[in-house]
């Protein structure tokens, strides 16, 4: 769904919190379908997600250090990671 001609503008499109992976591209797209303001995005929380890389994550498994999958399906804690390996779908 996320071209790599589009992800490889992607700080063009999203300057503020610009994409990590290509998940996040697609729903950055899909808030900004419902709010197009650019004030909108300062409403969303920004950083990583407790699921994968602070540091009290971390200190419940090291291997999630340095890791950002927002949906937490990649850490292979939830039934959906299945197909998932280091943020990566392979299924």
């Amino acid at each position: 769904m996320i071209t790599e001609e589009m992800w490889a503008n992607r700080a063009q499109r999203f300057p503020k919190n610009v994409p990590r992976n290509k998940e996040y591209y697609l729903l950055r797209s899909i808030f900004e379908e419902h709010f197009p303001s650019e004030a909108a995005v300062d409403t969303v929380p920004s950083g990583l997600s407790v699921a994968c890389s602070t540091p009290e994550a971390v200190s419940w498994d090291p291997s999630w250090k340095g890791l950002h999958e927002i949906s937490g399906r990649a850490v292979q804690v939830h039934e959906a990671a299945n197909g998932y390996v280091n943020g990566v779908f392979y299924g």
